[in-house]
């Protein structure tokens, strides 16, 4: 918004330019009149605030240089109060007429208020149904540059057409119309469901306390004597435009909330599938990482027999090249050679089970749950010489989905195992201690950052610069507290990571 102040006096002149530039408006100021007229001929502004008397002339002697006060909007900011060129100001259509108050400050914020409000109308529209043709342009001025939409009717007949083809945020109706009695429109008004909460101001020459009482409990918001004071008017139209925008928000959120109860259930249901279906999602991208934790560890494990199948068959197509192969060191390689088969054959039936799914519960405990986890991470365990150091307090009988609780094991131990090696920490050690219904798990690779230790049970948050999915502690999380309706928590310690699982 392009805006120019004018203004004699250079302390409030800066004052109001300093705190419209702060609320990123193009300001110009002018101090005397002459000044002010050389501005408006090199410039259109959209906004002028005026004051009445400068040192050089009169300040209403600029309004006849703007050619419409709908395009340039005005605001007098004096301090004289003259009510006669009050309303006269009024009629010509300015915004608003504010007397400087002692406190500046307010007199500017409203000044803001009024360049508020005429944003805020872009939207609103008023019918205005009037039979005087003079009436109907003097309403035109002074509320078109107040940017409201204003819409004239000269009858009851051509009112009711605008109605049905229009929606109005305020109608103005005068009482004596040339083919309808205005009361009677009003009742039809009132009657018709799509009117019942649009304000409706009703104008009328004859007023006596019976027609103002029957006017009002008609269903008429509001009553003003015709020929009316512009301001009051004004202020009026004001006043009932915005109890139509609250009552129609309110209207708005009523039947949002409506909407809400209505389908509640719906909601909530939809949701339910969804989070069930991010669920399985989730289990299935989980169920892959383990199948790839666990081909890793097969593979692992797989690479000491082959290796040594691999150096005996060698041997043997040495030994018999140069026929030095007897038969009993033929019988005694090849015994080898089965041991070693029996051996990966051992490997691949330790984990048969781990991916089983089993949809019931089963008796266990927290050491034979263990034991079975550490089975199957012990190779990559011995191979990066991390040190396990098991403690077992006590042991008691527990009902649980067993293979899910041993991938939660695993799951911790391999993590455990990755960040002592990718942290190189001399003298690895991870320390188990089993109660009857906990198993705490514990490295000495230094812990969490606090930073992120409330994010680690996050899906899709991974610690893990690469091959990280960000799954393996959600899963763990929902397998312990949702489906074996336990307890998974985390801390630091003075070693590292702990992290303890409780089972009911």
């Amino acid at each position: 918004m392009k805006v120019l102040v004018v203004e004699d006096s250079k302390m409030i002149n800066n004052t109001i330019a300093k705190k419209l530039k702060g609320l990123n408006f193009e300001v110009f100021q002018a101090f005397t009149l002459s000044e002010a007229e050389e501005l408006l001929d090199k410039h259109k502004f959209d906004l002028i605030i005026l004051d009445l008397h400068l040192p050089d002339g009169d300040g209403i002697d600029i309004i006849s240089y703007i050619h419409s006060l709908h395009e340039t909007k005005v605001v007098v900011l004096t301090s004289s109060v003259d009510l006669q060129v009050r309303e006269e100001l009024f009629r010509y259509g300015i915004l608003d007429y504010i007397v400087k108050d002692k406190n500046l400050l307010y007199s500017i914020e409203e000044i803001i208020r009024v360049i508020r409000r005429i944003e805020e109308n872009k939207n609103e529209k008023i019918l205005v149904i009037d039979d005087s043709k003079v009436v109907c342009r003097q309403i035109k001025k002074i509320l078109e540059p107040r940017n409201y939409k204003v819409d004239i009717a000269l009858s009851g007949k051509e009112g009711f057409e605008k109605l049905r083809n229009n929606k109005y945020s305020l109608i103005i109706l005068d009482l004596s119309l040339p083919d309808q009695d205005g009361m009677e429109i009003l009742e039809a008004l009132r009657k018709d469901p799509k009117f019942n909460m649009t304000p409706i101001i009703v104008l009328s020459g004859m007023v006596t306390p019976s027609i103002i009482r029957d006017v009002l409990k008609s269903g008429a918001n509001d009553f003003l004597q015709k020929p009316f004071v512009f301001e009051e008017f004004i202020l009026k139209v004001d006043i009932w435009i915005d109890y139509f925008k609250k009552e129609r928000k309110l209207e708005e959120m009523t039947k949002e909330l409506e909407f809400i109860n209505q389908n509640l259930k719906k909601l909530v249901e939809e949701e339910i599938q969804k989070n069930k279906e991010k669920d399985k999602l989730m289990f299935l991208q989980a169920r892959h990482a383990q199948m790839g934790e666990a081909m890793s560890i097969i593979a692992h494990q797989w690479k000491q027999p082959l290796n040594a199948i691999s150096l005996i068959a060698a041997s043997l197509g040495l030994k018999a090249q140069f026929n030095k192969l007897s038969k009993d060191e033929m019988l005694e390689l090849v015994s080898k050679i089965s041991q070693y088969t029996k051996n990966l054959g051992e490997i691949v039936d330790e984990f048969r089970d781990f991916f089983r799914p089993k949809k019931e519960k089963t008796k266990t405990t927290l050491k034979e749950i263990f034991e079975k986890a550490k089975d199957l991470v012990e190779p990559i365990m011995k191979d990066k010489n991390i040190e396990l150091d098991v403690i077992i307090k006590g042991v008691k009988e527990i009902e649980v989905y067993e293979n899910e609780l041993i991938q939660v094991v695993v799951n911790i131990l391999k993590n455990a195992i990755d960040v002592l090696d990718e942290k190189n920490i001399e003298n690895p050690l991870i320390k188990i201690e089993i109660d009857t219904n906990k198993i705490s798990i514990e490295d000495n690779g230094g812990g969490i950052p606090d930073d992120i230790k409330d994010k680690i049970f996050e899906p899709y948050f991974s610690t893990k610069s690469l091959n990280g999915t960000g799954i393996g502690l959600y899963m763990s999380k929902i397998i312990v507290e949702d489906h074996c309706k336990g307890e998974l928590k985390v801390e630091n310690t003075s070693n590292g990571a702990k992290f303890t699982i409780y089972c009911p």
